[in-house]
């Protein structure tokens, strides 16, 4: 489908504004009488810059965290080598956030004094 101006400002407004990707296809469809996936809206989105997939939240509404990272901050709480901490990768990420919350508790603690 060849997307006009008129359609394409109209798309990007009303994205803007909180539509849903689905909304604007369905709406384009009655409209103009031939099927306009959500897909091809997408696709016209993003190619002018405009469109952003949805960021992953977990379970408690924030953005995931890798182990990688977990590892990464206790190596430096630890002020040690993060390659040091390798084999960590290993552990349940419910340990790795345990582990960093305390060595920072214990940090903070060591810093006070």
């Amino acid at each position: 489908m060849k997307y006009t101006i008129e359609i394409t400002n109209r798309m990007i407004a009303e994205y803007k504004s909180g539509k849903s990707v689905e909304d604007i296809a369905t709406e384009l469809t009655e409209e103009l009488g031939e099927e306009v996936k959500p897909r091809s809206v997408i696709a016209k989105l993003s190619s002018l810059g405009v469109y952003r997939r949805k960021e992953y939240l977990n379970k408690r509404g924030e953005p995931p965290v890798k182990k990688e990272e977990y590892i990464q901050r206790i190596a430096e709480i630890l002020d040690i080598n993060v390659d040091l901490l390798e084999s960590m990768e290993k552990v349940t990420k419910t340990a790795l956030v345990l582990i960093e919350k305390q060595t920072r508790e214990l940090r903070n603690k060591t810093e006070g004094d």
